[in-house]
């Protein structure tokens, strides 16, 4: 839902830019208007049962690992950037002027703390995320990884 939020029924929604070009703007009004428009399309598609109440955005993981084909969907490979992108786009998604006593949509920021590999063959060498070592020092963990998350 980072970019818009899909639909089966050929309803017509908006296509925005990925992340990680929206994320090189640094500016956290288009981030958070990004994330108000796709939370009123989802709260749209909700009503009309179209759509779930939760959806899975923003990615927040840092793009550090090339081999990641899911870069093109996280804000930043910068721990800071992509925790003021994660805020304002959430602010945006599950905040509503009109109705401020109830959430529009809610957004579940993914993935989990470290988990820069979905699915990539390089070279014959197949990985993803349950067969490639992740090794983050805990120095690199708490300075880079988890506050994205916080």
């Amino acid at each position: 839902a980072s970019t818009g939020v899909a639909s089966d029924d050929n309803v017509a929604t908006t296509k925005f830019a990925f992340p990680i070009t929206t994320g090189m703007s640094f500016n956290r009004t288009l981030w958070k208007e990004t994330g108000a428009q796709i939370g009123r399309e989802a709260r749209a598609l909700m009503n009309a049962g179209k759509a779930y109440s939760t959806f899975w955005a923003p990615v927040v993981n840092l793009a550090r690992e090339p081999r990641w084909g899911r870069n093109i969907e996280v804000p930043s490979e910068d721990p800071f950037q992509s925790g003021e992108y994660a805020t304002a786009f959430v602010k945006g998604f599950q905040e509503s002027p009109d109705d401020p006593y109830h959430v529009q949509a809610s957004a579940c920021c993914k993935h989990f703390v470290g988990n820069e590999m979905e699915d990539s063959t390089e070279v014959g060498q197949h990985n993803d995320r349950n067969h490639v070592d992740t090794a983050i020092t805990m120095q690199d963990l708490f300075d880079s990884y988890i506050p994205p998350f916080q």
